[in-house]
């Protein structure tokens, strides 16, 4: 059963049926706490955390994200390196065509941002 289990889920996930992060989940902690190294990569979550339907645009992640970078700079590396690694956690969709970024939300994702962000401030 488990044999055609996972390759369903595969094809609902590439026909847009379900999340792609419900077949192929972040598997822990570790892999997590390298992702949210990364003060964008946080910004990020917090920010489409509080999104209708948790999703947005790149100008308006752009326009939140707290950066000495000038504006090129700082889209330039969303684009290249920090959505790319989110995107390929699952945890979120990003699509480069029509820069449109979903989060789809993680309890331990959520719980580990909590308490960086009450041990950092």
């Amino acid at each position: 059963m488990h044999d055609t289990l996972i390759p369903l889920l595969l094809i609902s996930a590439v026909e847009g049926r379900i999340p792609m992060n419900l077949v192929s989940p972040i598997t822990g902690s570790n892999e997590l706490l390298q992702l949210l190294a990364h003060q964008y990569r946080r910004q990020t979550f917090q920010f489409l955390d509080g999104q209708p339907d948790n999703t947005a645009t790149m100008d308006e992640l752009v326009g939140y994200i707290d950066s000495v970078a000038d504006e090129v700079s700082l889209r330039t590396e969303l684009f290249h390196v920090h959505l790319p690694k989110l995107n390929e956690s699952n945890l979120i969709d990003w699509d480069s065509q029509s820069e449109m970024i979903r989060y789809y939300p993680n309890d331990l994702c959520e719980e580990l941002l909590y308490v960086l962000e009450t041990h950092t401030s």
